[in-house]
C-alpha cells in the first residue's frame, strides 16, 4: 500500500504457486464527498488458455446485514448471467437480502445481478460509476465454502456477508448437462477497469 496525491493505492500479483501467468491488480482509494472511492484495474499477464468464472473483487460485510433488506438500482428482480438475462430489467428493486439466492439441493454460487446502478443494505451503500458497471452477489459464504459443500446442512455458520462486485462474469452454460457457453457469453482474460464508490 503507497500513498499518492490523490488517497492510497495498493499493487497486487494473483497467480497460481510456479505459474507463469496471472493478474496485475491495482486498487486505487480515494476519500470523495460522497464517500470512499474505489478504482480497480485487472490485467492479465501470461499465456491464457481457459477462460475466467469471474472478474472482480469481494467485501467482507458484517454478519449482522444478511437479516437486512437490499435496495437496489439496477437489474431484477431475480438473478441473471451473461447468458440468462432476457427477464432482467433495469429498475428499483428491494427484497431481504436472505432471498436474493436460490436454495439448491446442493450448494451453489447464485443471486447474481449485473448492471448495478446503486445498492444499499442497511447503513452501508455502494454506487457504480463511470460506464462500465459491476454486478452484484450478497451471499452469507464465500465461493469457496459454497464449492466445499455437498449439501446445505454442510455450510458454515457464516460469520460474514459477503458482497462481490464483479466487472464480468462467464455465462452460466455447461457442457456437464447440455451445451457449453456460447462464445459471446464466454469471459476470456482482458483487462478490465471498474470503479464503485462505498459510503
Amino acid at each position: 500500500m503507497a500513498r499518492t496525491d490523490s488517497g492510497l493505492e495498493q499493487r497486487v500479483r494473483v497467480a497460481a504457486a510456479n505459474s507463469g501467468w496471472g493478474l496485475e491488480v491495482t486498487h486505487r482509494w480515494t476519500l470523495t464527498s460522497d464517500g470512499l472511492a474505489l478504482q480497480t484495474d485487472a490485467v492479465p499477464f501470461g499465456a491464457w488458455d481457459v477462460t475466467w468464472p469471474r472478474i472482480g473483487v469481494r467485501f467482507d460485510l458484517p454478519a449482522g446485514l444478511a437479516d437486512e433488506t437490499a435496495t437496489w438500482f439496477g437489474t431484477g428482480p431475480l438473478e441473471s448471467y451473461a447468458d440468462s438475462s432476457h427477464a432482467a430489467r433495469v429498475g428499483r428493486f428491494t427484497a431481504p437480502v436472505r432471498s436474493l439466492g436460490v436454495e439448491y439441493s446442493r450448494p451453489q454460487e447464485t443471486g447474481h445481478r449485473p448492471a448495478l446502478r446503486s445498492l444499499s443494505v442497511g447503513p452501508f451503500t455502494v454506487s457504480t460509476v463511470g460506464s462500465h458497471r459491476a454486478g452484484f452477489t450478497l451471499s452469507p459464504w464465500t465461493a469457496q465454502q459454497i464449492d466445499r459443500a455437498e449439501h446445505p446442512y454442510e455450510l458454515p455458520t457464516s460469520d460474514h456477508l459477503y458482497l462481490y462486485l464483479d466487472a464480468a462474469q462467464h455465462g452460466l452454460g455447461s457442457r456437464a448437462c447440455g451445451l457449453d457457453v456460447l462464445p459471446e457469453h464466454q469471459l476470456w482474460p482482458q483487462a478490465f477497469s471498474w470503479s464503485v464508490v462505498l459510503a
